[in-house]
């Protein structure tokens, strides 16, 4: 019975990555046999079943956005499916598949932009609801963002700020401050960087 559902389990599997070929020949270009390899691995059956689905979710976002893909360049399409192939977080696979979707837009997408996969690699799944809260929120005293987001992603308000180190880092987002009533004192305010939100507007479905 094992051998039975493993064959299916491996049909079901072999008809994906058909269909994921497909599209992904739009994608590649004339390198989609070069690059065919990266859906090959058999023995990382982990790695291929995070791409299969990325890539169904990106062209889910084309078709609906009416979206024909265009080629991604090499140097953008390679760490995309490397770093899905690495991810199983549901709104990491997410982006990704997002990302991948605006890069097949166009030559003069910014999601097409090299240095974003390497950003959105280094997101971890706390820091991906942090940068999306803060986009809704806008400017935010840090005091009490901080706390109601500790509360709010179930965390500690020091992996609150660790979490903000990264995106500091990565450059998504920064401290601004304001003078408050007290003579010499500033507030801090939590706000993302104009970078920030072309990166996140690259990383989400189109509207």
């Amino acid at each position: 019975m094992e051998s039975v559902s493993r064959d299916v389990a491996n049909a079901e599997l072999a008809s994906f990555r058909e269909a994921a070929k497909g599209f992904l020949a739009k994608l590649a270009g004339p390198a989609t046999e070069e690059f065919d390899f990266l859906l090959c691995d058999s023995e990382k059956m982990y790695r291929l079943k995070n791409q299969l689905r990325m890539l169904g979710r990106a062209q889910e976002i084309l078709e609906s956005s009416q979206s024909e893909p265009n080629a991604v360049p090499f140097r953008t399409l390679v760490p995309i499916m490397e770093g899905a192939a690495l991810e199983d977080d549901g709104t990491l696979i997410a982006k990704w598949a997002a990302l991948l979707a605006n890069s097949a837009k166009g030559k003069s997408s910014f999601a097409a932009h090299p240095s974003l996969p390497k950003i959105l690699a280094e997101l971890a799944p706390l820091e991906v609801h942090f940068i999306d809260i803060i986009a809704d929120k806008g400017i935010s005293k840090w005091t009490d963002f901080r706390s109601d987001l500790a509360k709010r992603l179930k965390t500690s308000e020091d992996c609150i700020d660790d979490c903000c180190g990264n995106l500091m880092r990565l450059g998504l987002a920064r401290f601004v401050g304001k003078p408050i009533a007290l003579a010499g004192s500033v507030d801090n305010y939590l706000e993302m960087t104009t970078f920030g939100k072309s990166f996140l507007l690259a990383c989400s479905p189109a509207e």
